[in-house]
């Protein structure tokens, strides 16, 4: 990789000779620790600890933003080398009063390229992230077609560095009156409490994060999609509901309103160590937004209460789930006329199947353990549906192809 990208309104030539020094460490794999950081902006007249954070951030996101926007790699690889800057990176652990009092802690590159990527549907769209630190988790959205807000003073100095589309300061803990806006949103916003409780209809929201995700959401297209971060991990009480209190309300409100794909539990120790924590958090993969608000949070699962520990293990759970190669009109058509059965197993854990008819009778499939709310379910049939089908004509093909080859005298070889 060459220079650090070209930047103008945010940064100084100063720093930006110290922002290619830290450049040239992390794609040279020469691990920095915290204290050669700081010694290494002195140099560069640079002695706000919490600015030479930031700033070492900022490297962080151009660094993956080249790599998400390379046309010379799979996304897997794509990954892979993001992962490997993420291992690269100086802790960045200092922290100030206010960070701490917020729990502010920006994603992790590897998490914020599967989370970006999640959203983005490729072509045009505009895209929003209501939190956005120094622009991490946009980096597999082209600039143009993004939308950031940041009210802290040194990330918003480093988003006016970036060429995106729009860049507001406002507080996110409010309204931003722009319903049905964006075609995707993601946001990692910062852990607190709220002086006073929002409503959000009939459901009370007292803490920071979730009422800035439901703010966000707000503005999403009814089609959108969101990846949103927030802190903790999920418990659940002895029937297998999340617990009583500030989670359920939030989750009870999201399943009614929005079609959750996935709720995963992020082990901090293991993901999150090098940003300068290790809270554990939740992603949040929401796939447009309900007709009718109905339903609540579905019933502990195997999927959803296993904690992901790896970053491999993140990205089977979210590429995993991807279907854009089968046919969604079919989809669609399956959605609308097949329903599913939903039962507790002998664990109280919620599983899901479906019958089909055919010329024996009944067909039944039942999802698999990664299936863990009524939209997941479904896909994961149809996948089994579509897949059966296909291999029943390879047999039928193939069975054909023998024949042939009998009557020829030849003989079909597989190598």
């Amino acid at each position: 990789m060459g220079k650090f990208i070209e930047i103008g309104l945010g940064v100084t030539e100063t720093e930006i000779e110290f922002l290619n020094e830290i450049r040239n460490a992390i794609t040279n794999s020469s691990k920095l620790n915290k204290l050669q950081v700081e010694k290494l902006a002195a140099k560069f007249n640079i002695f706000n600890k919490n600015y030479v954070k930031e700033l070492t951030e900022l490297v962080i996101v151009q660094i993956a933003r080249e790599i998400a926007h390379s046309k010379n790699l799979s996304f897997r690889e794509k990954y892979d080398k993001i992962v490997d800057v993420y291992y690269n990176q100086v802790n960045l652990s200092h922290r100030t009063s206010r960070s701490m009092m917020l729990q502010q802690y920006s994603t992790p590159a590897p998490i914020a390229l599967l989370a970006s990527n999640y959203i983005f549907k490729g072509g045009p769209g505009l895209y929003f992230e209501p939190s956005a630190g120094n622009g991490l988790l946009t980096i597999a959205i082209p600039y143009n077609q993004v939308e950031v807000n940041e009210v802290d003073d040194i990330r918003l100095s480093n988003l006016k560095s970036q060429p995106f589309r729009e860049i507001t300061n406002k507080d996110a803990s409010k309204s931003f009156h722009k319903p049905n806006t964006y075609d995707g949103i993601v946001t990692n916003p910062p852990f607190g409490t709220l002086d006073e409780p929002q409503l959000f209809g009939k459901w009370k929201i007292k803490t920071l994060d979730h009422a800035m995700a439901l703010h966000a959401l707000n503005t999403m297209k009814d089609a959108g999609k969101a990846s949103i971060i927030i802190g903790g991990h999920t418990k659940w009480d002895e029937q297998g509901r999340i617990q009583a209190g500030k989670n359920r309300i939030f989750f009870n409100y999201l399943y009614s309103h929005y079609n959750v794909e996935d709720v995963i539990l992020i082990d901090g120790h293991k993901l999150y160590s090098r940003q300068g924590t290790a809270f554990d958090t939740r992603l949040i993969l929401i796939d447009g937004r309900k007709p009718k608000a109905e339903g609540v949070a579905p019933l502990k699962t195997m999927v959803g209460s296993t904690v992901v520990k790896s970053f491999d293990e993140l990205y089977d759970r979210i590429v995993g789930r991807n279907v854009s190669e089968i046919d969604k009109a079919e989809y669609n058509e399956f959605k609308n006329k097949y329903s599913l059965i939903s039962y507790p197993n002998k664990k109280g854990i919620q599983e899901f199947q479906l019958s089909i008819s055919n010329k024996n009778g009944y067909q039944t499939y039942f999802a698999s353990e990664n299936a863990k709310t009524p939209q997941e379910a479904m896909r994961d049939i149809f996948l089994q549906y579509i897949s059966e089908r296909e291999n029943k004509s390879f047999m039928k093909n193939e069975l054909q192809l023998k024949l042939k080859l009998q009557k020829q005298k030849l003989k079909l070889v597989k190598v």
